[in-house]
This record gives C-alpha cells, sequence and structure tokens, in this order.
C-alpha cells in the first residue's frame, strides 16, 4: 500500500468538500496519476482561503470507475475511467497540517501533481487522522 498527497483546488470549478461530505468519496482524473492501486491512501489538501491545509484520509476503491459527481461542478466532465476515492477518516479541522507544516516535513508547498509520499510523511499524516 502507498500514500499519496493530492491537492483540490476549490476555485468554483468543482466543490470537493460538498460532493465528499455528501457522498463520502470522490473521484480523481487518471491523467494526474497513473500507477496508483485499490487499497492505497490519499491524504487531499484544500486549498482555499479558507482551509489550505490536509482535510481527508481517503482509500482507493476503484481505478476505474465512472465518475458520478456531476451536480458538484461547474461545467460537468463526463470520465468512464477514473479514479475513486472513499473518505475513511473524521476530517481533520484542526489548526496543523497546512502549507508551511508540509513543507517542514518535506511535502513543496508548489506541488502541481500528486505525490507519492515516503513512510515517515505518510506516518506523520497519519497521526492527525
Amino acid at each position: 500500500m502507498n500514500s499519496y498527497f493530492f491537492i483540490a483546488k476549490e476555485n468554483g470549478e468543482f466543490d470537493h468538500i460538498q460532493c465528499i461530505q455528501d457522498l463520502g468519496c470522490c473521484y480523481w482524473w487518471k491523467r494526474s496519476i497513473k500507477n496508483m492501486e485499490v487499497g492505497d491512501i490519499v491524504y487531499l489538501f484544500i486549498s482555499d482561503k479558507i482551509h489550505d491545509r490536509v482535510m481527508y484520509r481517503m482509500k482507493v476503491i476503484d481505478i476505474h470507475s465512472t465518475r458520478d459527481d456531476e451536480k458538484y461542478w461547474k461545467e460537468f466532465k463526463p470520465d468512464n475511467d477514473c479514479f475513486k476515492f472513499q473518505n475513511i477518516s473524521p476530517v481533520y479541522t484542526g489548526k496543523h497540517l497546512n502549507r508551511q507544516e508540509l513543507e517542514e516535513h518535506g511535502i513543496s508547498r508548489h506541488i502541481q501533481r500528486p505525490k507519492r509520499l515516503n513512510q515517515e510523511q505518510a506516518d506523520w499524516l497519519e497521526k492527525y487522522f
């Protein structure tokens, strides 16, 4: 099992928070990363002016899923072969796991694509969930 760090930008195109709250899951384009497997863990950083921290610990439950989140898109983009992540922990609402703390643990604040975490980084993040 591997652990990954993803950034979800809350920029008005898609509402990750509401989707996860309502469905307990979210979907992700495969073009961003291709080698994840069922059972892998995803730490989801919500990037916006309010949260700007890791909020979710999710598990990959399907690697060939059909996107079923149309109502959360400003302009829906169908996808019949994407990852499906299920939320597996309570939402993190603390004051840690922000960009500065992530960088102190070797997770760059400037990351653009999903990043595979090393064991030390994954263990550190898991302590908060």
